[in-house]
């Protein structure tokens, strides 16, 4: 069996990183985004480190949240960074788990890795 591709375990390892952070204390998330990010959270959309922070801090209103993850799609970009497609559960307060999907591209920025773009939906059917 071959080891997984670079760009797969850099994917794998930051999610696991930003919803540990995200589970915990989401306000230390601002350090992971570039100075231009792009983020949308529902219908919440962002640019930039301190107008993310506020979606993240302020317009959220859960108090606790766990994500589960059931899968991570990775691919890398012709500019060095990685795009990935996080799909799981998401568990907020007393809210049953609700299916999501969160896309992220990580962009390479002088040898370290920021978040170029964020992309959050829940799953949720209403037909």
């Amino acid at each position: 069996m071959e080891g997984k591709a670079p760009w797969q375990l850099l994917g794998e390892e930051f999610v696991k990183q930003y919803y540990n952070v995200f589970d915990s204390n989401r306000e230390q998330l601002v350090v992971l985004y570039a100075p231009d990010a792009m983020f949308t959270f529902e219908d919440h959309m962002a640019q930039g480190p301190q107008a993310i922070k506020e979606v993240l801090t302020e317009k959220l209103r859960f108090q606790a949240i766990r994500h589960l993850v059931t899968k991570i799609d990775c691919q890398p970009t012709s500019d060095n960074g990685v795009v990935m497609l996080v799909t799981g559960q998401l568990k907020a307060d007393e809210d049953p788990p609700h299916a999501y999907s969160q896309m992220f591209y990580l962009k390479n920025l002088n040898g370290a890795y920021f978040i170029g773009h964020d992309i959050f939906r829940l799953s949720i059917h209403n037909l």
